[in-house]
């Protein structure tokens, strides 16, 4: 080997070496958070991958030590992948302790950190000081919060062996930072404790250490980029500026796996040891854009897939573009307006089948050749239409809506270019694109074609490669006009709504000038359960299926604008109609979409819908209260009778008396007051066991006994629900361990919110408190409200499977028949449901008694046992006893008490 060569060499083993105690360190981050929060198979594809490449470019390099381990863990993700299985909990732990093994076999990199020259001010200490290079990068909390959740994959139960995340240390802001991370699964007593390099995944920090908060989930609307699949492995080649500060915060926190680089060289090196999916390039290194281009495109042509390349641009400048486009750069974003423009590339760039598919409409009277074009269209992801018949070719248009349309030149009763200039006439398909398909060879024919107003002629027989290129081309570049038309008028082509900002920007001109007798308002509608539809219906059909309500919204609330304001929710704005009009135009337009008969793949569709109105009148401050208060109106008038809620303001004496019952709650959370009442939940075929329901009460300043009925809301909205929640497990978890040491054990069914269930730390810190007290998962009983868990239903079922394997079981409360109660039946492991109050009530209608009976029937087929709550009479517990019920509990049975000295023995109903 010449010296030049071996000079090159070690140059890439000095890189490789400065790079792969990072990568190790991600790896081991990866599992840590795979092992407490559930397993991904397309993060384990994503750890295979890895443990592949970097053990060739170890062996490589003379790391034999590390290449083995990487082997190793190459072939038990293999196996597992190929299994389509999931790790089970001792596979987690080999694959921990081979993290550590690595780490163990990497050297430690002996290159001093380069000092950043950027000093931070901390405006409260008075003085200056200079973090680490990346320091603030490190944390995702640090992250400035996004606009509106993600849809996030449904997570996995957590492994058995996995550890409750430990508190974070604090960090100096002298010391490199790194994210703290739980310990791992234990080695066995024989294993030797290692002592753990730079490359090691990071050690819990000390016990006494305050928790971090749980980063906070990334809010997604209409103008933000849709989150991606986690795993999307992205190299950063960054100046470190404040626009690639905020998107490599904001890609961390929708998934992506971002590695930072500081040169080109260093680029190259990775590539060469391990691919990604995307290399962004900041707009300080465009002088460099073909040169890195040329790497990027070997890198490509060695690994398994493509690698994206995306360059940033601060200025339009066409020698930047030339280069660019000589560069191969997939996506050069110019003058981005905050990282949301970037991200919103990225997206498309990266899941370019991510909008609704591309729709062609193929008008050929010869069917095997209509029937080849469809079949090429269809296989490359396209919807098609077939038109056989020339003449039916307008009802087809307003029946698709094309965004493309492949027209046959010859064909009986009307050619191609007739049917042309009929397309033409009509208004909504002026510029919809029409490419023709014929094997006609004049130029002078063709040239007809292009005159009567085709956009293209392709020539038969056709290349399929030619005739997809063609199609995705025309109808990529008249959506793009479409949106920048939609832009530019304030107004969807195809559903009629209006732009959001632009309603937004009207918005506030009608709040500066509002007072107290002011016409106007703003509307918000909402379709119930867009996640279940999601998951339901897939992200396509859902798309489609909106596109269809925002049209039929726009149809109905015309000339009164219309903005599609998220995922299933719009909004509406009236500058003239007074309160009354308001409930009239929401009534109006949430009977058009309830009634409206829907078809989704096949199938109908009837939707729930809820609208939350806001007058003007009522003068407030910004924008965004008032956005503020109508969704929130929208999603309490899912208790209403008719969906609708008007928005009326606190009076002030009320406020004056919710602001003092807030503030007594926050003490009586600090000095441990708050009180606990128990009612006895009793078999009605009788039994020894002892179990009660935990009613919370607070003592107002008169004395008297406040029920959580005025509490729980305050809490929810004061954000201090979690505290509230938490203390009533306690001190239920208290008083099952003080009655098992008597020898008398105890059940409490304890209501929980939904927000605290949500809470991603909530499950961990229950896990931990029932080995604290020494109190069994079986003795605690979870109740939750029907409706809050049909709106919370994602998160609730985390929290459920969870827990299921500590024993604790779950109750579903105020339990009626309905399309959602049928749902959380099959979704969440419950054991118990809690009739809601129409049942239990003294006299019953006929068919309520029968609702009743075909209630309790289906549930105990499922295996669960039924509660009937708030029994205040014989009458009503006779028709519940003749009905089936399992368990009473109400005023009938016991008043709500402190003591807990209920003969359970005796009390046989």
């Amino acid at each position: 080997m010449n010296p030049h060569d071996e000079s090159r060499l070690a140059e890439h083993r000095h890189a490789f070496l400065r790079l792969l105690p990072r990568r190790v360190e991600t790896i081991g981050r990866r599992l840590h958070r795979f092992l407490q929060e559930g397993w991904d198979i397309n993060g384990l594809a994503l750890m295979h991958d890895d443990a592949r490449f970097l053990g060739e470019a170890c062996g490589r390099h003379g790391l034999d030590g590390a290449s083995g381990h990487f082997r190793q863990m190459q072939e038990l993700l293999g196996e597992t992948l190929q299994q389509q299985a999931l790790p089970d909990p001792a596979l987690g732990e080999r694959l921990w302790h081979l993290v550590e093994d690595i780490g163990e076999a990497v050297p430690v990199s002996s290159e001093p950190a380069i000092e950043s020259t950027a000093a931070r001010r901390i405006e409260h200490a008075g003085r200056a000081e200079t973090p680490p290079p990346n320091y603030w990068r490190r944390w995702g909390d640090d992250a400035p919060t996004a606009l509106a959740p993600p849809a996030a994959p449904e997570p996995v139960a957590m492994p058995a062996t996995a550890a409750p995340p430990p508190a974070a240390a604090p960090v100096a802001a002298e010391t490199p930072a790194r994210s703290a991370a739980p310990a791992p699964p234990p080695r066995s007593p024989t294993a030797a404790t290692p002592t753990a390099p730079t490359a090691a995944p990071p050690r819990p920090a000390p016990a006494s250490a305050p928790a971090p908060p749980p980063r906070q989930a990334p809010v997604m609307n209409e103008s933000s980029p849709s989150p991606v699949a986690a795993g999307i492995r992205v190299y950063h080649l960054t100046d470190h500026g404040p626009l690639s500060l905020e998107l490599d915060q904001r890609m961390e926190a929708l998934g992506y796996e971002v590695e930072l680089l500081a040169d080109a060289e260093e680029l190259q090196e990775l590539l060469g040891a391990l691919p990604a999916h995307l290399a962004v390039v900041d707009a300080a290194f465009s002088d460099q854009l073909e040169a890195i281009g040329q790497t990027v495109r070997a890198a490509s042509e060695r690994g398994p897939q493509k690698v994206k390349l995306v360059a940033l641009a601060e200025a339009d400048d066409i020698a930047l573009r030339l280069s660019a486009r000589r560069a191969g750069v997939d996506a050069l974003v110019v003058e981005p307006n905050g990282a949301n423009d970037v991200l919103k590339r990225l997206h498309q760039l990266l899941n370019p089948g991510s909008d609704a598919p591309y729709r062609v409409l193929i008008v050929e009277d010869d069917r095997s050749q209509a029937l080849f074009a469809e079949g090429i269209l269809r296989n490359a992801g396209m919807d098609t239409m077939v038109v056989l018949e020339p003449l039916d070719v307008l009802q087809a248009l307003h029946q698709f809506n094309p965004d493309l349309i492949l027209m046959d030149l010859h064909m009986p009763h009307a050619n191609g270019m007739e049917l042309t200039v009929l397309i033409r006439d009509q208004e909504p398909f002026l510029h919809t694109p029409i490419v023709f398909l014929s094997g006609e060879s004049d130029p002078d024919a063709q040239f007809d074609v292009l005159e009567a107003g085709g956009d293209d002629f392709i020539s038969k027989p056709v290349r399929p490669k030619h005739l997809i290129a063609a199609v995705q081309n025309r109808v990529s570049r008249h959506r793009a006009l479409e949106n920048r038309r939609t832009r530019h008028t304030g107004r969807h082509p195809d559903t009629g709504l209006h732009d959001r900002e632009q309603l937004l920007e009207s918005l506030d001109a009608l709040l500066d000038g509002a007072g107290e007798n002011s016409p106007g308002g703003a509307l918000f509608l909402e379709i119930e359960s867009v996640n279940l539809l999601r998951d339901r219906l897939g992200l396509t059909a859902l798309e489609q299926l909106l596109i269809h309500v925002g049209k039929l919204l726009g149809e109905r609330a015309d000339p009164t604008p219309v903005a599609r304001f998220g995922d299933g929710s719009y909004l509406i704005l009236d500058p003239s109609r007074d309160e009354a009009g308001l409930e009239a135009l929401a009534t109006q337009l949430r009977n058009a979409l309830v009634q409206h008969p829907f078809s989704v793949q096949g199938h109908p569709l009837r939707l729930r819908v809820s609208v939350g109105i806001c007058a003007l009148r009522h003068r407030f401050p910004d924008q965004a209260a008032l956005l503020n208060a109508v969704e929130r109106m929208a999603r309490e008038a899912r208790t209403q009778e008719k969906g609708l809620k008007r928005f009326e303001p606190v009076k002030p004496t009320e406020a004056v008396r919710e602001a003092a019952l807030v503030k007594q709650i926050r003490e009586a959370i600090a000095l441990n007051s708050l009180e606990l009442l128990y009612q006895p939940v009793v078999a009605v075929a009788g039994s020894d066991d002892s179990q009660y329901q935990v009613l919370l009460r607070l003592r107002g300043a008169d004395g008297k006994l406040l029920p959580a009925a005025e509490v729980i809301p305050l809490a929810e909205r004061g954000d201090f629900i979690l505290d509230i929640d938490r203390w009533v497990l306690q001190a239920s978890m208290k008083l099952i361990r003080d009655r098992r040491a008597e020898g008398r054990p105890l059940r409490l069914f304890v209501t929980q919110s939904a927000l605290t269930l949500a809470d991603p730390s909530q499950a961990t810190w229950l896990k931990s408190e029932l080995v604290a007290h020494d109190v069994p998962g079986t003795s605690v009983v979870i109740e939750l409200r029907l409706e809050d868990a049909a709106i919370h239903a994602a998160t609730v079922r985390y929290f459920c499977d969870t827990m299921v394997d500590d024993g604790v079981q779950f109750c579903l409360s105020q339990f009626e028949s309905g399309a959602d109660a049928e749902r959380l039946l099959d979704e969440l492991p419950l054991g118990f449901v809690k009739l809601a109050r129409k049942y239990t009530s003294t006299a019953l209608s006929g068919t309520l008694r029968d609702e009743l009976k075909v209630l309790i029937d289906r549930s105990h087929r499922r295996g669960l046992e039924v509660i009937g709550h708030g029994v205040e009479d014989a009458q009503a517990a006779a028709t519940l006893w003749m009905s089936g019920i399992d368990f009473i509990q109400g005023n009938l049975v016991q008043q709500a008490e402190r003591d807990m000295d209920f003969d359970f023995q005796q009390a046989v109903l």
